[in-house]
């Protein structure tokens, strides 16, 4: 191992993790990090491909890491915290491009890991802890959208619209916009209405096309099928789902990231589960600064 120039030492179709010309990297959906330390105290360094360096403070040295993780050992921080290669990963992607931050501010990322009863209240105080948060919170609540939407009573789909708070970037801030959301709608005066640990929600980037893909009858649940074809027929059309892209994504389509996220976390989505189907999206506009989140559930 430490007399290889290029190495993997983990890899799952989100994340690489090795060595290159004797660097360590990590790759987080096609886009480089390099990672280096201080050679006199125990702080991290991750640059991205434009030289932007972050300063992970009382982290790990990352040549330290490689070797173990090579070997099929765990690390731990200065915080306790066990970690595998995923998480180390994990934690690399909510630190990047934060400047300087200290490593249990971006061990965050691992918040609800393992629960079985989520604490709703916890998450609700973890959603606005930031000072970005505006007065009014993060959720938008005067959208025209929420107008056109209201003349489809029969949809069986759930918008939320979330202001970009920035506290967060990539991945980690689809997270949090879901959170948000969740708090949003699953919530009424402080007590939970379907309870949900946010935490364990597992997204995968998504191309922006499928976004809008054909719904096929006989295919998986996707947002126009989830739209078009819910339990009990509505008959909205195709002409019906465009206008409501349109009001939601009123700048076009050129600026959306999107990430599909697993359904498991809440029991939102317990009725879906049944036969119809559960969906979950989180969609990030960047003209607007801001997320679409889109939740489907529904039985007979």
């Amino acid at each position: 191992m430490k007399n290889e120039k290029d190495t993997v030492v983990f890899c799952d179709g989100r994340y690489v993790l090795g060595l290159e010309g004797g660097d360590v990297f990590v790759e987080i959906c096609g886009e480089k990090y390099k990672l280096s330390c201080h050679p006199y105290e125990p702080c991290l360094y991750i640059t991205d491909k434009d030289g932007a360096l972050t300063a992970v403070h009382n982290a790990f040295d990352p040549s330290y890491v490689i070797e173990a993780f090579s070997e099929g050992m765990t690390v731990t921080s200065i915080t306790g915290t066990e970690y595998g290669a995923k998480d180390f990963c994990m934690m690399v992607e909510a630190a990047a491009g934060r400047l300087d931050i200290q490593i249990d501010e971006a061990e965050r990322v691992f918040r609800g890991r393992g629960k079985k009863q989520p604490e709703v209240k916890k998450q609700i105080d973890a959603a606005y802890d930031t000072p970005a948060r505006t007065e009014a919170g993060c959720i938008i609540e005067d959208d025209p959208f929420y107008d056109l939407i209201s003349k489809y009573p029969d949809s069986v789909i759930d918008f939320c619209l979330v202001k970009n708070d920035h506290a967060e970037s990539g991945y980690n801030a689809h997270l949090r916009a879901l959170l948000h959301a969740a708090c949003k709608l699953f919530v009424d005066g402080g007590e939970a209405i379907w309870r949900f640990d946010a935490g364990r929600a597992e997204g995968k980037k998504a191309e922006t096309g499928e976004l809008f893909a054909e719904a096929e009858v006989n295919g998986g649940l996707n947002f126009r099928k989830a739209f078009l074809f819910p339990p009990h027929t509505n008959g909205y059309t195709d002409a019906d789902f465009d206008k409501i892209c349109a009001s939601l994504f009123p700048n076009g389509t050129d600026g959306l990231e999107v990430y599909e996220w697993t359904t498991d976390w809440s029991e939102y989505f317990d009725e879906g589960h049944e036969w119809w189907g559960a969906l979950c999206l989180t969609v990030c506009d960047a003209s607007l600064d801001r997320f679409a989140v889109i939740l489907a559930s529904a039985t007979d």
